[in-house]
């Protein structure tokens, strides 16, 4: 039942920590019959340690080294797939150039009230914590949210649940198979 059927390319889900990459992304592959990877998933797997460590530890440019690395690979495969990437992953010009080669990408835009209601319940987001939250949030979206418009595609998860925005990926992903 792939929505874009026929077609090779992969389904890149950027947007910020918490939008839900992570929990909508393995529901569209399992309705679009691709694979599903998630890159800090693949990185904590890789490093034998959580991002939070690895940033502490390593830094952001050896955690930033790594997610580069398993994007490349990821995208240098023959087989569809729907990938989660880091809310970081996408300001990189070399990813972006390199997703776009391979793939269909879809920025799961949030609110920033809904994004630190669902951060507050997490503890190993390293770039977002604590008290001032929020603004946290705002500051660096602020530095993001020019890249994310870049993509293909875009799907607000505010207001909807996992299910419908599951569904309304695959009408957006068969619109924008339609036009190609």
């Amino acid at each position: 039942m792939g929505p874009i059927k026929g077609s090779r390319r992969s389904v890149f889900l950027i947007g910020f920590s918490g939008c839900g990459k992570s929990t909508i992304g393995p529901r569209l592959a399992h309705r679009l019959k691709f694979d599903f990877h998630d890159t800090d998933l693949l990185i904590e797997k890789q490093c034998r340690k959580s991002i939070a460590q690895l940033f502490k530890e390593e830094g952001e440019t050896r955690f930033r080294e790594l997610e580069a690395e398993i994007i490349r690979t990821l995208s240098g495969g023959n087989k569809p797939m729907v990938v989660a990437l880091g809310g970081g992953a996408f300001q990189k010009k070399v990813n972006r150039d390199l997703i776009a080669s391979t793939g269909v990408t879809v920025y799961l835009s949030c609110s920033v009230r809904k994004l630190a209601r669902r951060l507050r319940q997490t503890t190993d987001r390293p770039l977002v914590s604590g008290k001032n939250m929020n603004e946290q949030i705002k500051s660096l979206l602020k530095q993001r949210v020019h890249n994310y418009r870049k993509a293909d595609l875009i799907c607000s998860t505010s207001e909807r649940s996992v299910a419908e925005s599951v569904t309304r990926l695959i009408k957006l992903l068969k619109g924008f198979d339609a036009e190609r």
